[in-house]
């Protein structure tokens, strides 16, 4: 059985960008780690347009979803797998916390994680393709 959620992380996992930004409000804000609020479609196109550029992949695996506000906000609490170009494996925790309107576009999405140790290893991978003096 499908509901939005899953749909809405089916088209992240599969890097599906289009799709992805065409589930979103015109004024949706995201709040990625600790990174400022993006706001607007256009705004989040290019944010997440940039991000996957960076990555090889990427896996969500839930372990806890809530459902409050009768479905118009969803709090998930998963495990992100991500792949580097370089084919390195990354996991880590993450919170994320969806809000929808009434036509069912997400308003607001917050994802609270540390990319810290994937931005490390993909630091790592670029440190050893770099070519040596």
């Amino acid at each position: 059985m499908s509901d939005w959620v899953t749909d809405y992380y089916a088209d992240v996992d599969a890097l599906r960008l289009e799709p992805f930004v065409a589930r979103h409000a015109e004024d949706a804000v995201v709040t990625f780690g600790n990174q400022p609020p993006t706001v607007g479609i256009a705004a989040i196109h290019d944010a997440f347009e940039g991000f996957w550029s960076m990555i090889g992949g990427m896996r969500h695996e839930v372990h806890h979803r809530w459902d409050e506000n009768d479905g118009a906000t969803v709090i998930l609490e998963v495990t992100t797998h991500y792949t580097t170009k370089g084919g390195a494996h990354v996991s880590m925790p993450c919170v994320s916390i969806l809000d929808r309107t009434p036509q069912g576009l997400v308003s607001s999405l917050r994802i609270h994680i540390d990319l810290a140790p994937l931005f490390s290893a993909m630091e790592a991978e670029s440190q050893e393709a770099a070519p040596v003096p």
